[in-house]
Formats: structure tokens, C-alpha cells, sequence
């Protein structure tokens, strides 16, 4: 069952499970995760590749749990990977499909024929299923992983509190602001490569601690936030200052607090280890065949 299907069934975060779903996402996000180096020879491309996955899924209405998704598998695919420039595309849109299979009802999942202007023509839908297969085999075929937007679902839930409100007038525009703000910390999260290496769970509470500083919420990390996230306030300031450089590099908000940005605390975020897989290089057509490694 794939863990976001607003408009197909209900939203588990508003469930009776949903704290157990939540602990049990935590536990896997720290099993499954693996050690990200940002060494992948295309790392340059990634923006496009990042703007490409955006692209598709405003035009075939993904959602963003999805994009999250497909960008996970991107990113340490990549990692792990040689891959020649006609094929570095053909890849990305691979874990596009991959995670809408997760994620999305079936009409919504993109075909190959939505990437023809930008990869090679001679690609075929057989060429395609082997580079599905090729990065279904690296990951061993689980691919159902958590996401920093699986966990803001969750938390959005417990971002207000009754102190927040002095006027009832004010409510409306303040929540009007918190969704827009977390949607655009969401994107500044995707484009930072270094918050790849953080928790799913740590970047998502980051971002609803960051955007309750920003529209200055007192205070800016609740008792029932720090409850359900597990996660202090201190936990989260390494994290928030590299979200709020991020943010006034690309100048999509207004600037973070200088306290965040100016912050060095001792904590480190506690990233999440797995064994580390071969770089091999693959191609179309022989994508299965190939063996070379890239070192």
C-alpha cells in the first residue's frame, strides 16, 4: 500500500494508526537509507535532472510525495553509478515511474513518450523496463521508503497550537502563509545536496521548526511538536541553517533568522549508514550486461 493516496483513499496521517505508522517510518528510514557522497561524475546535471522530474509531474499532476520520492532513488542511484550523458535522463525518469507506481493511481503514472523531446529517440519501452529493472535490482527492490514529504504530512498536523492565536481574524491568513511557506521550504530542501544525508524525519521537523521562526511563532518549537517528532529544538539547528542558506541562496523566501544561519551547534545529525554498493556503469541498450566499474 503506498503511504500517500489523497484522493484515492484516506490520508494516513489523519488516522487512528497513524502515530504507529509514524514510529514505524522512523525505524525504517534509519534501516533503509544509505550513506550518500555526492560523487557521482554527473552531480553538475542534477538541477536539470531536478527541474526535468518537476516538469512531469505538474504535468501529469504528481503529487509531491511522489517527486520526493523519485529524487530519493535519483540521488543515490546516481551516486552509486557511472552514468553516460543519454542515459543519465533516461535514468531519472525511471525513478519518476518508479516511485508514481509507489505513490500514484495507476492514470497518473508518465509514459515513456513524455520524455521523447528529451532523450535519444531509439530508446524503447523494452530498453526502458531494463533500466526499471537495473535500478529495482540496485536497491533490491524496495523502493517504498519514507520521505522528508511523508513526514510533513504528518507533522503539518501538529504545526499550530492555541497560543499561536491571539485574534481568530489572523488564523486564516497565518495558515494561508504556513502552507505556502513549507511548500517552498519543501522545493529549497530537494535542491540542497547536503541535507541528502540527513534523516527524512530530522529535515521535515527542520522545516516546520524553520518556517514557525519565519513567521515568528513563540514559541518556535512546541512541547507537542518536540512529542511527536521526538526531536529537541537543539537537534534541528545544523539542519534549519543549512535549509536557510539554501533558501536565501535561491532567494525563493524571505531570509531565515541570522541566529540559524550563524549557528555551529556540536550536534550532528545522525546519518543513516547501510552498506555501501559498487559504482558500475550502465547504457543504453545494454543496460543488464554492462559491468565496468567507474573507479
Amino acid at each position: 500500500m503506498a503511504l500517500n493516496h489523497q484522493r484515492h483513499s484516506d490520508k494516513w496521517w489523519e488516522t487512528e494508526y497513524s502515530d504507529n505508522i509514524h514510529s514505524y517510518l522512523q525505524y525504517h528510514e534509519v534501516k533503509w537509507r544509505m550513506v550518500y557522497g555526492a560523487r557521482s561524475p554527473q552531480i553538475h546535471l542534477r538541477p536539470v535532472l531536478l527541474k526535468t522530474i518537476r516538469s512531469i509531474a505538474k504535468t501529469c499532476e504528481i503529487s509531491n510525495v511522489c517527486v520526493h520520492l523519485a529524487v530519493t532513488l535519483m540521488d543515490l542511484f546516481m551516486d552509486n553509478h557511472d552514468l553516460k550523458f543519454d542515459t543519465i535522463m533516461l535514468v531519472s525518469f525511471a525513478c519518476l515511474t518508479l516511485a508514481a507506481k509507489i505513490e500514484e493511481h495507476c492514470l497518473n503514472i508518465p509514459k515513456l513518450k513524455t520524455m521523447q523531446n528529451v532523450i535519444s529517440k531509439d530508446v524503447t519501452n523494452s530498453h526502458f523496463r531494463k533500466v526499471e529493472m537495473k535500478i529495482l535490482m540496485f536497491f533490491e527492490f524496495n523502493v517504498a521508503v519514507p520521505t522528508v514529504a511523508h513526514f510533513i504530512e504528518f507533522y503539518k498536523n501538529h504545526f499550530y497550537c492555541d497560543n499561536d492565536f491571539y485574534h481568530n481574524e489572523y488564523a486564516c491568513i497565518l495558515k494561508d502563509k504556513f502552507n505556502n511557506m513549507i511548500i517552498s521550504y519543501q522545493d529549497a530542501s530537494l535542491e540542497s545536496i547536503k541535507l541528502i544525508s540527513y534523516n527524512p524525519s530530522m529535515v521535515a521537523a527542520s522545516i516546520i521548526l524553520t518556517t514557525r521562526h519565519t513567521l515568528g511563532l513563540v514559541p518556535c518549537w512546541t512541547a507537542q511538536l518536540r512529542k511527536v517528532t521526538g526531536y529537541l529544538k537543539k537537534d534541528l539547528v545544523q539542519c534549519c541553517s543549512l535549509l536557510g542558506r539554501n533558501v536565501m541562496q535561491h532567494r525563493k523566501l524571505v531570509p531565515v533568522d541570522e541566529g540559524y544561519l550563524s549557528s555551529s551547534p556540536g550536534f550532528q545529525s545522525p546519518v543513516i549508514m547501510a552498506s555501501k554498493k559498487k559504482r558500475s556503469h550502465i547504457d543504453v541498450p545494454n543496460v543488464i550486461l554492462s559491468k565496468r566499474t567507474a573507479f
